[in-house]
């Protein structure tokens, strides 16, 4: 009899074992297959279906772990960027349970860090916006002032837009040039009181400056040579030049036409008793126009007129007047600065009540400077 009952308390706790095992079985798989479901409509990326799986399982005695579950996937959500998602699944948590604190905590968190995102992200269109005006602006002015320069040119891409091409490498807002007559070769002819001529040899200098700017130019050029050796026939005199002309020009007109205003002298120094019929020391306010860094492929050229209103000083004369021009050939340099050979023919004219005293100059310089078109 006490065998059957120890059997039979045996079966019962091996009955019992099997219904506790069964039962924590069955919970371990009804948590999982929620889990799964709270997974998959994360996944979905779909709050109403994580709203669904939780309203489903409210009554359940684990929806503390669904919750909680749920909160961990919101958490992840937020490693990933992706606030917007874990404030709503945090919602909808605070929804079915809203004594659930550290979602109510958890939603803060998201709401503030979105404002502060939110905030900083307009903060930034503001900025763009005010930059890309500026900038509208700025290119818009800079289009403008372009259109009126002729160093630039504009051309089409794939795209249809436009683009602007410099055809200057180098800009200052400085021009100058220096020369030094290497060779000062002067050609006169007297016409009265007898006709009279002479070659003579001689050394010149030059040198211009100038100043840009997008209303006006402004600079001047100097000039002086001496010619003291007479070669063949002719007196021995020494004639001596020496010029100061401020120029002016408005580029707006042209950048290569220049008012000349500035003065001259023209002197004689001669010892011998032979009257040459040369005019003796000139010194005459000058007035003109010139033509100043014209391009000829990669030489630059330059021409001038003046007039000398200081013949009406003198009674014996009834007009003088110069007019030159020369080209510097570059023959070594950078973008900033070019070397060459400057030839320049210059011609002084005095016309005289009875006949005149022409002086012809030819003039071989060695020029250096950053004059460009």
């Amino acid at each position: 009899m006490e065998k059957l009952i120890n059997l039979k308390l045996k079966a019962l706790i091996t009955a019992l074992l099997l219904v506790f095992i069964q039962a924590a079985i069955t919970a371990q798989e009804s948590l999982e297959v929620v889990y799964a479901q709270l997974d998959s409509a994360i996944g979905e990326h779909s709050s109403e279906s994580v709203s669904k799986v939780l309203t489903k399982y409210t009554a359940s005695k684990d929806y503390g772990l669904y919750e909680s579950f749920t909160l961990k996937k919101a958490r992840q959500l937020i490693i990933q960027d992706d606030l917007i998602f874990a404030r709503d699944v945090t919602l909808v948590v605070i929804d079915n349970n809203l004594e659930n604190f550290d979602a109510v905590d958890l939603y803060s968190y998201i709401d503030r860090a979105i404002l502060s995102e939110e905030a900083a992200r307009i903060a930034e269109e503001n900025r763009l916006r005010i930059e890309a005006e500026r900038l509208a602006a700025l290119n818009e002015r800079t289009r403008a002032k372009i259109a009126k320069n002729d160093n630039y040119s504009s051309v089409s891409t794939a795209s249809g837009s436009s683009i602007y091409i410099n055809h200057e490498k180098y800009f200052s807002s400085t021009d100058w040039s220096v020369s030094v007559g290497l060779a000062d070769i002067m050609y006169q002819t007297v016409t009265k009181p007898e006709s009279y001529s002479s070659l003579k040899y001689g050394l010149a200098f030059g040198a211009n400056l100038f100043y840009k700017t997008e209303e006006y130019i402004v600079g001047g050029e100097l000039f002086a040579d001496l010619a003291m050796l007479t070669m063949g026939k002719g007196e021995q005199e020494v004639i001596t030049s020496l010029k100061f002309v401020p120029m002016f020009a408005l580029p707006n007109l042209s950048k290569n036409l220049f008012l000349r205003v500035g003065f001259a002298m023209h002197g004689l120094n001669s010892d011998s008793e032979f009257n040459t019929g040369s005019v003796e020391t000139f010194i005459s306010p000058a007035f003109g126009f010139a033509f100043e860094n014209i391009a000829l492929g990669k030489s630059t050229a330059e021409l001038f007129y003046d007039y000398y209103l200081g013949h009406l000083a003198y009674d014996d004369l009834s007009s003088a007047m110069e007019m030159g021009a020369a080209v510097l050939l570059p023959m070594a340099g950078n973008e900033q600065t070019t070397i060459g050979l400057k030839l320049g023919v210059t011609d002084t004219l005095f016309l005289k009540d009875e006949g005149m005293d022409n002086r012809a100059k030819f003039i071989i310089s060695i020029g250096v400077g950053n004059v460009k078109n």
